[in-house]
């Protein structure tokens, strides 16, 4: 079965170097990509609603052929440096927000991943992908959102840091898309502790239990750092363990819900290490 992926692009070098590494990402998977251009003209666009185009909006019609034209020009593009037989593509032109059209584009085709840069056609600006990428993150639950910084380039998958604070239940389909990208790349998932105690309580306990039963079929190790912050903890981790990957799990846990979304925004606002993979409920 085909995974169904979907690349918003402001045409700018970020967005094309998020695309890229998309396509490395799954290159040993059949995917459908669908490259989604938002534009909106003059207007103030809403997150909830398209917008509707006035009769003899020349504004409209302007960013309209900007947004088909840059399509028709971005896919060939695509398609020459790609160069994979089990990839098709298509393009996607809405007259709305971003968050409208990826949460449109998800529901209509039935998309099971988000890619995205996280910066826009500059890197001094707070543009497309940079103000917007958190708010992205935080209102597209339906699919995970892989955020990749503007200058990564894909050069394998060897590790995927995953850190927990195991006060979840885990379920295996919440990990689907972990498992799908551990094994399609051979990789090893480190699985990250950060608490001041080294004990767990009994239910974290059973938890770390089921996630070594969802983890059985990949390559996985358990990592624990004691008296150090989050967001200090997963920084030198990442430098320690040259991590490829770091996924958070759910936004009600701890990690997420409280200290991460500031470790978020300063790391989106520099520059991202590494790129960042978003699971929401």
């Amino acid at each position: 079965m085909e995974k169904r992926i979907v690349l918003p692009t402001d045409f700018s070098n970020n967005a094309l170097n998020a695309i890229e590494y998309a396509i490395d990402l799954h290159k040993n998977q059949k995917c459908v990509f669908y490259i989604l251009n938002a534009f909106w003209g003059d207007k103030e666009p809403t997150d909830i609603a398209p917008l509707i185009p006035e009769r003899g909006d020349v504004e409209y019609t302007s960013a309209k052929k900007f947004s088909e034209d840059g399509l028709t020009t971005l896919l060939p593009i695509v398609q020459l440096r790609s160069k994979n037989s089990k990839h098709r593509y298509h393009t996607l032109s809405s007259y709305s927000s971003l968050l409208f059209a990826l949460k449109d584009s998800i529901a209509k085709n039935n998309i099971e991943l988000v890619v995205m840069g996280t910066k826009g056609t500059s890197d001094e600006e707070e543009t497309l992908f940079g103000s917007n990428t958190l708010s992205i993150m935080e209102y597209i639950t339906e699919c995970p959102i892989l955020a990749v910084p503007g200058h990564y380039t894909f050069s394998g998958l060897k590790k995927i840091v995953f850190p927990t604070d195991y006060e979840m239940v885990f379920n295996e389909n919440k990990l689907k898309y972990i498992l799908e990208i551990a094994k399609s790349n051979k990789s090893e998932i480190q699985i990250l502790h950060i608490k001041k105690e080294r004990k767990l309580d009994e239910s974290q306990e059973k938890n770390k239990g089921i996630l070594e039963s969802i983890f059985k079929g990949v390559a996985y190790s358990f990592h624990v750092l004691t008296g150090i912050a989050v967001n200090k903890g997963i920084h030198s981790f990442i430098e320690s363990e040259t991590c490829d990957l770091v996924v958070f799990l759910d936004e009600k846990s701890n990690y997420l819900g409280n200290e991460l979304p500031k470790f978020l925004v300063k790391e989106i606002k520099s520059h991202l290490m590494i790129p960042v993979l978003v699971i929401n409920p």
